[in-house]
């Protein structure tokens, strides 16, 4: 009783949107433009997306520095689970042997929505530098205020092959023994 009670009120409300009626005449189709059957009921997609401003950290904005902002960048291009292994040659020193190491780390990056870092400061120190960085999931800081070095090579600024290794590892992914 009460399905057939559902399905005739629902009948009736289609019918009434659709200009219809009940005593079996045929729905004058041109009485009403298509447009006036869409109704407002929907939320706009606004009003349901959750605020992130307040938890993103900032986009990295570039010193004027040249040294600083290649200390950035290593750390910013090392660390991204979405550069691969050919991107990250010339940020990190020796990645001989890792390639797999990088593809399973792009592989878990993916399944967290992205992995990489906002740089909150560098200071360089002669051929060695000191980082501050924010490790971001998603685009969301989830481990702020991680401490970091890089050190100046012949080839420029490069993130140490023990700390890369030292965050693959972190991520689940740690590089082969040497």
């Amino acid at each position: 009783m009460k399905k057939t009670l559902l399905t005739v009120t629902v009948i009736a409300v289609l019918a009434a949107a659709c200009g219809g009626s009940s005593d079996g005449e045929a729905a004058d189709t041109t009485a009403a433009p298509a447009t006036t059957t869409t109704t407002t009921t929907a939320a706009p997609a606004t009003t349901t997306a959750a605020p992130t401003t307040t938890t993103e950290a900032e986009s990295f904005i570039p010193s004027g520095d040249p040294e600083i902002d290649a200390v950035a960048t290593a750390y910013m291009v090392a660390f991204d689970s979405t550069t691969d292994f050919e991107a990250k040659v010339p940020y990190v020193e020796d990645l001989t042997g890792l390639e797999e190491t990088v593809v399973e780390y792009m592989a878990q990056g993916e399944s967290m929505g992205g992995v990489s870092i906002v740089i909150k400061d560098v200071v360089v120190n002669g051929d060695s530098a000191d980082v501050l960085y924010d490790l971001m999931f998603n685009d969301r800081p989830i481990y702020p205020d991680l401490p970091g070095t890089a050190m100046l090579t012949a080839d420029g600024w490069k993130v140490p092959r023990t700390e890369f290794c030292g965050m693959m590892s972190s991520a689940r992914t740690p590089c082969p023994a040497e």
